[in-house]
């Protein structure tokens, strides 16, 4: 069968990752396409990417077609995942690099799909599009281990975060199924740096649209320039066969709909180590939506990953982590006073065209959908400039969409209007400590703790 491939690899608009970390394979006489995206401070992910595509090449350029594909493709990446380990302890450069692939080989209609970390793998077949990977998180490991609900995934964003990737540990564990694929059928193979900024039916449309392959990983690319771009993004897309260009009729995202059972439902959250170092989180009262403690984390750790004094083991960086999560338990109880009253308000009845504003808007913001959240309250911002609630959650809409200097904006607007709306001060800490800005993060928390001693009074 005859296999043409279109890819585009791109570091992305985002000026604070200078390096492209990702890379991909794309070898249609050998049947074989990946995509990896490295992670690591300096210039560690790169390393890592490709020390894991050279592997993966020269393992499978040297192997006979014969045999097992699955356990072939498992022995390549694991010589990888050797690899980018070994190279990682004798360089203390090196020390914290990891990356993720999703891989395809073709051979005759049998597909084999491999992957490890959140980089994915789409298929396109009659009309069908399905996710052929599910991605190594700790979100998605609780959804098929039945602990949570597929429909309460958008409300627990916060564990959306990989477990597992290529080098962390001297094994991996690797993820992998053969499948039959018919001629006319097509694959996608992404970093997140693509899907992050487009829904499954977005890229679905894209890839049944664009008969062209090259010309489909284009128009991939431009959407996503247009949406900002924000990280690395690389796409291969594989057609099997003659390309059809036909209408898409379902879309499958691969994880199980499950239901919770009042006793999973019950109990509480913790996390216990599992065997290879691997954390395993046992659900039983599953966090609020807007947990801030975890939104913070994942908002001080997820930009500027690659300059030195973010890296994980910085020690300003955990200082300022502490004070942010002490001074959000110390918040908590207020919050969910402020919560109540809005639910209270919520189902009263008597509601204005501003509450509803207002509750179209925290609904939306606790679904993901920030942008439509943003749009709420920003027109409730301007239609009741002194309610200091609109500014305080446009700017937590703003700074999920990573617009830190327009939630900081919004934020310090939220504390003008309302000294006391405490929360405002520590979101406001993160938006500037995202920035880069630590002083004026060390400012606002200040500024808080002078605000509650002033109310203690």
């Amino acid at each position: 069968m005859e296999l043409n491939a279109g890819y585009v690899c791109d570091r992305g608009l985002n000026p604070k990752r200078p390096v492209n970390q990702d890379r991909f394979l794309a070898i249609p006489e050998r049947g074989l396409f990946a995509v990896f995206d490295g992670v690591g401070g300096q210039r560690a992910g790169e390393v890592a990417s490709q020390t894991a595509a050279e592997t993966i090449e020269e393992a499978l350029t040297h192997t006979s077609s014969d045999g097992n594909s699955i356990d072939t493709i498992r022995r390549a990446l694991d010589f990888a995942n050797r690899d980018i380990f070994e190279l990682a302890e004798t360089d203390p450069a090196y020390k914290t690099m990891a990356t993720t692939v999703a891989l395809i080989h073709v051979k005759g209609g049998q597909v084999t799909v491999a992957h490890v970390g959140d980089s994915r793998v789409y298929r396109l077949e009659d009309g069908q599009f399905s996710r052929e990977t599910i991605d190594h998180t700790d979100l998605n490991d609780d959804i098929r281990a039945g602990r949570i609900s597929k429909a309460e995934a958008p409300a627990l964003e916060s564990l959306n975060v990989i477990n597992r990737a290529l080098g962390v540990e001297n094994t991996v564990e690797v993820e992998a199924k053969s499948i039959k694929a018919a001629d006319g059928a097509r694959f996608l193979l992404c970093s997140d740096g693509i899907y992050r900024h487009m829904s499954d039916g977005e890229i679905a449309r894209v890839l049944a649209e664009n008969k062209d392959p090259q010309r489909a990983a284009d128009e991939l690319k431009r959407i996503v320039h247009q949406r900002g771009a924000e990280d690395n993004l690389t796409a291969v897309v594989v057609q099997l066969g003659r390309a059809r260009q036909n209408h898409v009729r379902s879309i499958d995202d691969g994880l199980p709909v499950t239901k919770l059972t009042a006793s999973v439902q019950s109990t509480r959250a913790s996390r216990v180590p599992a065997p290879g170092g691997r954390i395993q989180v046992d659900f039983a009262k599953h966090p609020q939506a807007s947990d801030p403690t975890r939104r913070l984390e994942r908002l001080i750790e997820r930009d500027g990953a690659t300059s030195e004094n973010s890296r994980p083991g910085s020690a300003s960086r955990r200082v300022m982590y502490t004070l942010l999560i002490l001074v959000v338990i110390a918040s908590a109880f207020y919050a969910g006073l402020r919560a109540s009253d809005f639910f209270k308000a919520r189902t009263s009845g008597t509601q204005s065209a501003g509450v509803d504003a207002f509750q179209t808007g925290r609904e939306a913001f606790e679904r993901g959908d920030f942008k439509t959240a943003s749009a709420e309250f920003d027109a409730l911002a301007k239609g009741e400039p002194a309610n200091a609630k609109a500014f305080f959650w446009l700017g937590r809409a703003e700074l999920e969409q990573r617009d830190y200097a327009a939630a900081a904006k919004n934020l310090e607007d939220a504390v003008v209007r309302q000294p006391s709306l405490y929360e405002a001060y520590v979101w406001l800490a993160a938006a500037y400590e995202a920035m880069g800005e630590k002083s004026k993060s060390a400012s606002a928390l200040a500024r808080y703790a002078e605000e509650r001693r002033k109310d203690e009074r």
